[in-house]
């Protein structure tokens, strides 16, 4: 019998790495967010057709969380899944390489 694993995604993006120190300020047409403190405070407007909507977002990060940028004018979001760095996804699959061979 033979281990198998999902196919890698090798999907890139773009972000930052997290630290005590990490000051950010971004802007765009809908979204104004700050990280300050380890504190992530992000406020969305939206307007459409017969509605307009306001949400605002506190997030408490711990130093290494990761801060995915989008493209889209969302700006930086928390991913839901974990995501590490190329380096470190090579080094995981370095280290299960020979699991289940004989």
């Amino acid at each position: 019998m033979e281990v198998f694993i999902s196919r890698p995604n090798i999907d890139l993006y773009g972000g930052i790495r997290v630290t005590k120190d990490t000051e950010l300020e971004y802007e765009s047409e809908h979204v104004k967010q700050t990280v300050k403190d380890l504190v992530f405070h992000s406020v969305t407007k939206k307007k459409g057709e017969n509605y307009e909507s306001t949400w605002e977002t506190t997030v408490h990060l711990q130093e290494g969380d990761v801060l995915l940028y989008e493209e889209e004018g969302r700006g930086y979001i928390k991913p839901v899944e974990p995501m590490v760095s190329i380096r470190e996804a090579i080094e995981d699959l370095e280290n299960i390489k020979d699991v289940g061979v004989e």
